[in-house]
Order: structure tokens, then sequence, then C-alpha cells
């Protein structure tokens, strides 16, 4: 039995709650929450381009997250900047997103921001339609364009700091999980060292660094040069300026591979599909995936 089956009929958890954590038990390893966590994110009004911020460890009887609702909130708060963020992909909620974030944390022994994706099982379908297949075209069409150097604007020039009427048009055009990643990407002194995403967090990711080098032209990604950037369950088409880069793909993920770009470079896990829930079979072990256990293909 997974280790925390039992929130499942906690009273205080709601029918709707609860099935909007069925994708983060399916896809996530949610076992890595404690069980205060995981009882008061499930029961956590669940608020796309929410972050929360996800402490290595978790004791048993401890609650380490802090939830923001949105980026203000966060730079509002008095603390160390959080140099690290994952986002999570389709159906995922504050669950999802805190599960990912702490896999990412353990390995780091640091603090992590977990950019809440979605809403759970209540806009699976929206997402999948509006999120996952659009941000996969998408990218496709970004992929097109950079094998073949056809842009759909030419590129700004003058350094990254935009003004304020530039940010909001790049910003703009986002879902609200891409802009609050790119709002981190513009704080000042906040030199963001990694970047996790898992399914269409992998896309999210990419739409945001494309629209800056497109809008802005590649002198946008100079602060980004040192940024390592990791995907699972997706492989994007990134800027070439970003140069820390590690993709992976389960060997059996089919339904990553449908949002995937053919013959970009990515490590193949073996025998894994989508999932990265330990406790099911055929995952994808992150923690493996962040040691560098697998070798590219």
């Amino acid at each position: 039995m997974m280790k925390h089956a039992r929130s499942f009929v906690v009273p205080t958890v709601s029918l709707l709650q609860r099935r909007n954590t069925l994708a983060d038990w399916t896809f996530y390893d949610v076992g890595a929450l404690s069980r205060p966590e995981f009882d008061w994110l499930a029961s956590q009004r669940n608020e796309e381009g929410s972050i929360l911020v996800v402490l290595p460890g978790g004791g048993a009887g401890e609650v380490c997250i802090r939830k923001h609702v949105d980026h203000e909130a966060m730079i509002a708060t008095p603390g160390d900047l959080v140099r690290h963020f994952a986002i999570a992909g389709v159906g995922s909620s504050d669950v999802g997103a805190a599960a990912l974030a702490r896999t990412l944390a353990n390995h780091l022994n640091e603090p992590v921001g977990a950019i809440v994706a979605g809403y759970g099982m209540a806009d699976i379908v929206q997402e999948a339609l509006g999120g996952w297949f659009f941000f996969g075209a998408a990218n496709r069409a970004q992929a097109v364009r950079d094998r073949f150097g056809t842009w759909v604007s030419k590129p700004r020039r003058g350094g990254f700091r935009a003004n304020e009427g530039e940010r909001a048009s790049i910003i703009a055009r986002c879902s609200r999980d891409t802009r609050t990643l790119l709002r981190l990407l513009y704080d000042d002194g906040r030199e963001i060292k990694t970047l996790l995403g898992h399914s269409k967090g992998c896309l999210s990711i990419a739409f945001a660094f494309n629209q800056l080098r497109d809008l802005q032209g590649p002198d946008a990604l100079t602060p980004f040069r040192n940024l390592k950037i990791i995907t699972a369950g997706a492989v994007v088409a990134l800027p070439d300026e970003l140069q820390r880069v590690y993709q992976y793909l389960g060997g059996i993920d089919w339904f990553g591979a449908l949002n995937s770009i053919p013959g970009t470079a990515h490590i193949r896990v073996p025998y894994s599909w989508h999932h990265l829930n330990t406790e099911i079979p055929l995952h994808m072990n992150l923690s493996e995936v962040l040691l560098g256990r697998y070798d590219p293909v």
C-alpha cells in the first residue's frame, strides 16, 4: 500500500480535493511528503502560478512547505532568495508540485520553489488540450524555426533588461505558471541555478526561454548560461545559448514522446514510463536521474 493511501479517507479532505490528488498519486512520488504535509496540501485551493517553497527532508510531524499565492507575495516575504525551481505537469495540483520539488530539494539539500502548474484532475482535460498539446505544438514550431533559420519576428537587441512594456508583452503570451517563471527570471539579485520540469512543465520552461530569445535576441539569455535545466518526460527545443541542459525520457514513455522533438539530444531511462512515483512499477526514478546514473543515447 502507498505510504499515504489512508489520506483518501480523512474526513477533512473533500471529494473534489481527493480527486484533484489522483493525478499526483499517479505521476509523482508523494511518499516523499510527510502525512501533515500531504493533508495540508490536499486541503489547499490549487492556484496555477502560485509558488510552494519546499524544504528538504520533511519530518514526520512537520510541514516544511510555505505557500505564496503569486510571485509578488513571494518577493514580499523576508528571507534568502530561492535559487532552485521546479514545474510539474498536466493534472498536477499542490501535492504533485510539492512532491516533485521535494525530490529536488533532497538531492540539493536546499529549498526549492515549486511553481504550481494546474488544479489537479478538476482541469486535466482543459490542461491537456490547452496546455500540453498547445505548448507541444509551439515547441515543435520553434524547433523548425531554429533548424531552418526562419523567425516569427525580428529579435530585439539591447540586452536582457527589457522595459516594463516589453516585459508585459512577453509575460502576456504565457500561461500563468510560465508567467510566474518569467517574473522570477526577471527578479533583481536572484540567480536561478536549477530548473526542473516534468511533462508539461518542460514545455512551459522551453516556451519561456524561447519567448525571451525571440523577442529580445540571444543577449537576453546571457544571464542563464550557467543555469542547469533538467527535463523529465518530454524532450523540448531550448535555445542553444542555454549550455547546461539535461533531458530525460523513459524508454517506454510514449505519452512524453508525443510532445518531444525528434532528433533532440536526450538521455533515455530504460524500462520507464511517464510517472515518477517509485511505488508504481515502470517509474522513472528521479533521484537516480538527478545523480546522473544514466548514459546519453
